[in-house]
């Protein structure tokens, strides 16, 4: 804690309470957050994912002010960040590092001078400035690439300069705005890999804006889904995979777990035979579901699709299934219901059962 301006817990290090944010004037004026409260515990990685459009790069530009609101709170780090002059804001921003999708590298100077760029008016001496640079380098796993420019430089690599330089005034928060939309599959899971080793080995609070579910699956505590500029559903990451409120969460997950493309595939098989969608989570997961159907009521199951994956240590299965009829159906839905296995048809109207 810093002096008596710090005015939360150490456990929530980022509280955003009722922030609005419009864009244009009076009639024309279109709202990009509206109304919108979060708070993000310290050292955790939280999510906030949304499709283009949905507010979240808006959002997350508020917590250093990029962006101000029209109205709300933000405080970081315990100080309420829009009451400072603009030197106070300045020094608090060098808390709070950011990377971006395109990098943003000055492509006239070396990798080095790139991260050195950030290190300006930070008071060490030439020695510790190059020691602090070269150590970052090799955190990020580049060093060697020290004296080359940006244009010599794969996606990957341009993205580990940005992270080395946003690390550069040892910040306790980090702000990745689409950090992985420029680059490839391969590369996306090799940076996730790496923020979740920073994450652990700095105790860095990251919050990371993406719109594909696929990234806070793989490193996030916590996710945030934004829509319209409202957060229309939030929670730790097994449990909003395990059991979505909402549609659109629901159809972010069906991408990221690959089931929507299974789909396709099995209902074509299917050639006309109900496809239905048992999810479980837990203990459930490795339960012998199948076998209980039919020791109960005699369904004979045959699995089109099955998947189990661990989020937060929780196993979380999903299977795609056809029965051989309908006979006592209805009361098999209502023992997996009771029995926290949720069940939905797939290729009709109907989602959920």
């Amino acid at each position: 804690m810093r002096g008596d301006q710090r005015m939360v817990s150490e456990a929530k290090v980022i509280e955003l309470s009722d922030i609005v944010v419009s864009f244009g004037q009076k009639q024309h004026a279109v709202t990009a957050v509206d109304h919108v409260s979060l708070s993000v515990d310290k050292g955790s990685i939280y999510g906030i994912v949304g499709f283009s459009g949905a507010g979240k790069s808006t959002l997350v530009r508020v917590i250093n002010l990029l962006q101000r609101p029209d109205s709300g709170s933000v405080v970081v780090d315990g100080v309420d960040l829009l009451g400072l002059s603009t030197q106070k804001l300045r020094k608090e921003r060098k808390n709070i590092g950011m990377i971006f999708q395109h990098f943003n590298l000055m492509e006239s100077r070396t990798v080095f001078d790139n991260v050195a760029f950030a290190l300006k008016g930070s008071g060490l001496n030439k020695q510790e400035r190059r020691e602090r640079i070269e150590h970052l380098l090799d955190l990020v796993g580049i060093l060697d690439k020290q004296k080359s420019y940006p244009d010599q430089l794969s996606g990957g690599q341009k993205q580990r300069v940005a992270i080395a330089r946003a690390l550069a005034n040892e910040p306790n928060i980090l702000l990745c705005d689409e950090a992985t939309s420029a680059l490839d599959p391969k590369t996306t899971l090799a940076v996730l890999k790496l923020l979740k080793e920073i994450n652990q080995r700095l105790g860095i609070t990251i919050v990371l804006i993406t719109h594909e579910m696929q990234v806070v699956k793989e490193i996030c505590d916590t996710v945030a889904v934004m829509d319209a500029g409202s957060i229309i559903e939030r929670g730790g990451v097994a449990e909003i995979f395990s059991d979505p409120k909402h549609e659109l969460t629901a159809d972010f997950i069906r991408t990221a777990t690959h089931v929507e493309q299974a789909e396709q595939t099995i209902v074509e098989y299917a050639k006309g035979r109900k496809v239905y969608e048992l999810k479980f989570s837990g203990e459930r997961a490795s339960e012998p579901v199948i076998v209980e159907l039919y020791k109960r009521f005699g369904l004979t199951t045959n699995v089109m699709y099955g998947n189990v994956e661990y989020l937060q240590n929780t196993p979380l299965g999903t299977m795609l299934v056809t029965f051989d009829n309908d006979d006592h159906l209805d009361s098999a839905k209502e023992f997996l219901n009771g029995e926290g296995i949720s069940i939905q048809q797939v290729n009709t109207g109907e989602r959920r059962a």
